[in-house]
């Protein structure tokens, strides 16, 4: 299907001034990136699984990868949450960069090269860090999917020194491309929020271009700043991924102790595949470890142990 080629980005009513002769999906990855005074580094990139067309989220371009990763009990509301140690059901470390994969089932995990992860053959609950969410062709629809915060990413984030032309750059501007977010009222923004929202495959025919790039109209009933708010989203255009996934970046606030890094959040998920709410339990993980007082040093590690065999004999 040809998408529309629109005069304006987005707003209540698009001009609509041709049809797009680009081809739809066309990149093997999606690099989410940041201009911030003059300099763009890269922040987290995409693609989709050409077997089934789940998707894999990757954020290696921070240095550090010392991670610290919880799972707790959660209960959906608007603004910050706030997570008590009683509601934590797993703790683990890691000590290298792992990544979030996103099943066509619904399943959600960190995973990665030598990374606990899967579905357990005897209790069906999930290896390591993982939650039973909405599948993919019912993607979750009160919310985003999942999201990412990151700060202080010109102290150790990666510069974008060339571009691939196989991939697709979304590159936002720090004084253009955000939307301000001011929970706490009496405190400045410090952090850069991505929130990426998956929608059914049948929301193609309303995504459009706009100066060759790809965005898509969302009306948010629930932001609790202005509930019912419009707003234009770019739209990550990656290979073998059916529905549309996009991304509402925002200006926000933490208050880690660290002056860099950044916290990977997941969708809400149940602890088994049979449990039809699809709720109850999220999973964060924040780098560097030292970014919060908690770190987890003592619990343990996401990454296989080595195991040293006795001698033959």
């Amino acid at each position: 299907m040809a998408r529309f080629i629109s005069l304006n980005k987005g707003g209540l009513v698009n001009a609509f001034v041709g049809v797009s002769s680009r081809p739809e999906k066309s990149f093997k990855r999606s690099v989410l990136c940041i201009k911030e005074n003059g300099s763009i580094y890269k922040i987290i990139s995409t693609c989709s699984n050409k077997k089934d067309g789940s998707l894999n989220v990757f954020f290696p371009y921070c240095k550090e990868s010392k991670s610290y990763i919880f799972r707790h009990l959660y209960k959906y509301s608007g603004g910050i949450t706030k997570v008590n140690k009683d509601q934590i059901t797993k703790e683990y470390i890691v000590d290298k960069t792992t990544k979030l994969s996103i099943h066509r089932s619904g399943f959600v995990q960190l995973s990665g090269n030598g990374i606990i992860s899967g579905i357990d053959r005897t209790t069906g609950l999930p290896k390591g860090v993982g939650v039973f969410s909405s599948p993919l062709d019912t993607p979750v629809d009160s919310g985003p999917t999942f999201s990412f915060q990151c700060w202080g990413i010109s102290e150790q984030f990666e510069l974008l020194k060339k571009q691939d032309k196989d991939c697709q750059y979304i590159i936002l501007d720090r004084n253009k491309d955000f939307t301000e977010k001011l929970i706490l009222k009496d405190r400045k923004t410090n952090c850069y929020s991505f929130e990426f929202f998956i929608f059914p495959k049948e929301a193609n025919s309303f995504v459009f271009e706009h100066e060759n790039k790809p965005f898509i109209n969302h009306k948010i009933a629930n932001y609790i700043f202005q509930p019912g708010a419009q707003f234009t989203h770019p739209v990550l255009d990656i290979k073998f991924f059916k529905e549309v996934v996009c991304v509402f970046p925002s200006l926000t606030q933490v208050d880690f102790s660290s002056s860099f890094g950044y916290m990977l959040n997941s969708p809400g998920g149940a602890d088994t595949i049979n449990d039809e709410s699809k709720t109850g339990n999220n999973f964060h993980l924040i780098c560097p470890r030292s970014a919060i007082s908690t770190k987890g040093d003592n619990v343990e590690k996401l990454e296989y142990s080595e195991i040293i065999y006795p001698p033959n004999g």
